[in-house]
This record gives C-alpha cells, structure tokens and sequence, in this order.
C-alpha cells in the first residue's frame, strides 16, 4: 500500500508543476522563450566581445608595424640624403652640370609645348 501511496503522490506532483490550462502552458512557453533570448543576448554579448578583444590586438600588431616601416622609411631617407649630400660635396662641378642639363630639358620641352 506504501508503493501506491507513493505513485499517487508522484502523479499528484507531477500534474501540479505541469501547466494545467492553455494560458499557464502558453506563459510558460513565453517565460522560456524569454530565458532562451536572454541566454542568447548573453552568448552574443561574450562572442562581441572576444571579437572586440581580437580587434584591438589585430589593430594595436598593425600600428606598431606600421610604426617599425616608418622608422624604417625615415632611416632610409636619412642615409640617402647623406649619400646624396656626400656625392655634391665630393663632386660640386659635375653636379652643377648635371642640374643645369636637367634644367635645360625642362625648359626645352615646355618651351615646345606652347
């Protein structure tokens, strides 16, 4: 007799956490579709996130690259401006020579022009 007892007060507790009528089923459906959708906003927020985290890593590797080629760009100015300084100073005649051809043909060619 304690077995069917026991059966009665299972069937009893199920039926009583089960929505009994259409309108306790459908709160019920609305209430987890709301838990769902806040599970949801949650993930979606953690994946925004970690993106947001990946973006500023991807962002701050590509500005200290950039830094590092314009360190490099500014060097290579510099040793060809010494060089080309270096080439005046060793060689002063020739270069003025050299200006003065190249000034002659620009003047030449825009004189052809109009």
């Amino acid at each position: 007799m304690a077995a069917t007892n026991e059966s009665t007060h299972n069937i009893e507790t199920a039926t009583r956490a089960r929505p009994n009528t259409l309108g306790e089923q459908t709160g019920k459906i609305a209430e987890d579709v709301r838990e769902l959708g806040n599970m949801a906003l949650a993930g979606a927020g953690d994946a925004l996130k970690t993106v947001k985290e990946r973006g500023s890593e991807t962002v701050e590797r590509v500005r200290e690259r950039g830094h590092e080629a314009l360190e490099k760009g500014r060097e290579r100015m510099s040793e060809a401006r010494d060089g080309f300084e270096g080439y005046v100073m060793e060689n002063p005649f020739k270069t003025v020579l050299i200006a003065a051809g190249i000034g002659a043909l620009i003047g030449y060619s825009l004189r052809n022009r109009s």
